[in-house]
């Protein structure tokens, strides 16, 4: 089970990497690695991607891994957000 500075820690660099692709013009619900690792599967961004993926020289392919993250990230928000009680109210 990581610790509660561990997982702090991730949550701010994947913060700062979405922060950083939102400025570049990408989504901001990816992080960067997951928008080269799309890029990568469309026949793009392939010095990019090797640039991160070298950055993550221990994981084997971290783009990638990016892209089922951000994925599953983001579905465990629209869940939470699902099944929360709120109510919903029109704009005004």
């Amino acid at each position: 089970m990581p610790s509660p500075l561990r997982n702090y820690s991730n949550n701010v660099l994947i913060a700062i990497s979405r922060l950083l692709n939102a400025i570049l013009g990408g989504n901001p619900s990816l992080t960067l690695s997951a928008r080269a690792g799309l890029h990568y599967r469309k026949g793009q961004w392939a010095l990019q991607r090797r640039l991160i993926n070298g950055l993550f020289w221990l994981q084997q392919d971290h783009c990638e891994l990016a892209i089922r993250w951000d994925t599953d990230r983001n579905l465990q928000a629209i869940k939470a957000v699902e099944g929360s009680n709120t109510t919903k109210t029109e704009p005004l």
